[in-house]
This record gives C-alpha cells, structure tokens and sequence, in this order.
C-alpha cells in the first residue's frame, strides 16, 4: 500500500509539471501573440505616416 501511495504522488508530481509546462508555454504564446500585433500596428500607423509626408 505504501508502494501504492509513493507511485500515485510520483504520477502526480510528473502530471502537475507538465500541466504547468504547458501552461507557461501557453502563457509565452499568448505574449508572443500580443507582442506581434503590437509591433505590426505600429509599423502600419508608422507606414501611412511616413507615406502622408511629402517630400520637399
């Protein structure tokens, strides 16, 4: 039964790292994501910007 107790709590240490391995990995895609559409906004306003300037 003690056998029983440590292998079920190994399981259980190895599911609660993968579930939090996975979870900072989603937690890093969502900022990636976040990042990315941040940076594409303002290389698009800093576009029309720059193409609203005529030149001199």
């Amino acid at each position: 039964m003690k056998k029983d107790s440590n292998n079920n709590d190994i399981v259980n240490e190895v599911i609660s790292k993968t579930y939090q391995e996975i979870e900072r990995k989603k937690e890093q895609k969502l900022l990636n994501l976040i990042v990315e559409i941040i940076v594409e906004i303002t290389l698009k306003e800093y576009y029309e910007e720059s193409n609203q300037i005529s030149p001199l």
